[in-house]
């Protein structure tokens, strides 16, 4: 049986010294040699029959080494269990080089989760904010659309125009050879959107279906392509249709466009979603508030190691992004003084939160049943058209990651309700149209 003896190194931090029996030892010992045995090929002795004392003059550094491996990994679970403690990191292991006849010694240095009581909720203060939509917020998006909802008309012998959509093939040369990505076929291209070269798309204003054009451009200095960066191209340009932009007439026309039956239709979608994104910013605001309230109330320090290994996290993620997107990730950055305390704060208060809303869920018995988890993904399926609702329902039932934050997020969201109903509020309303103002000022 193996004997663990806990000392505390500081808040939240522990030393568990652990001995394990000589004898387990000594029996894994053996284990590994039985598998040399039977695996080594030595001169002069047949599998399995070379003798013990050869095996381990020939691999006795690896056995050793690998006797403790399996010691460990077999005796790691229990001693923890056998401390007491509940890990917050991976424990950080110190196995002495020398030991002892008597048994086999490690040690872990612990780090846990700092036990928190929070303070009386009813004495915090915050705002809680109501977003509501207005007949303004409605209007302001059926304008947008009708800017942005656009069809195209081929309009036989139209000289093309700004806002005109085009759709053209082309060669391109640079130092008069063609150059990677510079052909192109049937591509549509709106002119003014400033999707090609600066230059392009303004020489090919008032020309006409079948007109053959040459563009000349020069790419910019800072052009993605490095090869290309700064040099003078020539383009050979068919221009094989040209279509005019046709808007909505009036609300019925736009609904339309946008597949709904009437104005009346369209209207309702646009103040539907309205009201949603009303009441999430709702709930942003005021948990916002709320969360801000506790932490000022409650004074959480956070044991250093947790915070390097959420630092560590995060930066680990914002490389993975970064190579999603394409791009290197230059380890410069994350040396950056200023990187490094963004990420120390934001690791150090997401920590604290944490812990806070865990003690918040256990002061209020907060829970989430499976009829919760069933409405929200009930109210996620609606983002779907109707007959492909019951398919995202049976694929994120399906995701046990996705489930578990999702659970997470209602856990919170209960947590968040508890708090507001426990301490003491003052209500506030503003408009969406401010709401979002707000959050546009902010980025």
């Amino acid at each position: 049986m193996i004997q663990t003896e806990v000392k505390e190194l500081g808040k939240n931090e522990y030393q568990v010294h652990v001995r394990v029996p000589q004898g387990e030892y000594e029996r894994i010992y053996a284990g590994q040699i039985q598998k040399l045995s039977r695996q080594a090929k030595l001169p002069g002795f047949r599998p399995g029959k070379t003798p013990r004392q050869v095996i381990e003059k020939q691999f006795g550094a690896q056995l050793h080494d690998d006797t403790v491996s399996e010691l460990i990994q077999a005796n790691y679970v229990k001693a923890i269990e056998s401390s007491g403690l509940v890990p917050a990191v991976q424990p950080e292991l110190d196995i002495p080089s020398v030991q002892g006849s008597d048994g086999f010694e490690f040690t872990m240095k612990v780090t846990t989760w700092p036990k928190v009581e929070v303070k009386g909720l009813s004495k915090l203060k915050f705002e809680t904010t109501t977003v509501e939509v207005e007949d303004a917020d409605i209007e302001a998006v059926i304008e947008r659309l009708k800017k942005s909802q656009v069809k195209f008309e081929v309009e036989k012998g139209r000289k093309a125009e700004q806002g005109d959509q085009l759709h053209i093939d082309f060669v391109g040369l640079v130092d008069g050879e063609p150059f990677e990505g510079g052909r192109g076929e049937d591509v549509a291209l709106v002119l003014g959107e400033g999707r090609f070269i600066p230059g392009f798309e303004e020489q090919l204003i008032g020309h006409a279906a079948g007109d053959d054009v040459t563009v000349e451009v020069t790419f910019p200095e800072q052009y993605q392509a490095a090869h290309l960066a700064g040099k003078d191209a020539s383009f050979a340009v068919t221009i094989k249709s040209v279509a005019r932009p046709v808007h909505a007439k009036d609300e019925d026309d736009l609904a339309g466009m946008l597949g709904f039956d009437d104005a009346a239709a369209l209207r309702a979608d646009v103040r539907a979603r309205l009201e949603e994104e009303a009441e999430q910013a709702s709930f942003s605001s005021t948990r916002e508030a709320a969360l801000d309230a506790l932490l000022v109330a409650n004074d959480v320090e956070m044991p250093e190691a947790l915070i390097a290994e959420d630092m560590r996290a995060t930066t680990q993620r914002v490389i993975e992004n970064m190579k999603q997107q394409g791009v290197q990730a230059d380890r410069s950055m994350f040396e950056d003084e200023a990187f490094r305390k963004e990420v120390r704060e934001r690791a150090e208060k997401g920590l604290k939160l944490s812990v806070l809303l865990q003690a918040v869920r256990e002061l209020g018995d907060v829970s989430v049943d499976d009829a919760e988890v069933d409405a929200e993904i009930d109210r996620q399926s609606k983002q779907y058209p109707e007959e492909q609702r019951e398919q995202f329902k049976a694929w994120i039932r399906g995701q046990q990651e996705q489930m578990a934050s999702l659970r997470e997020r209602l856990l919170e969201r209960k947590c968040i309700e508890y708090i507001v109903s426990e301490a003491k509020t003052k209500p506030v309303k503003k408009p969406l149209s401010e709401w979002q103002a707000e959050q546009e000022k902010g980025e």
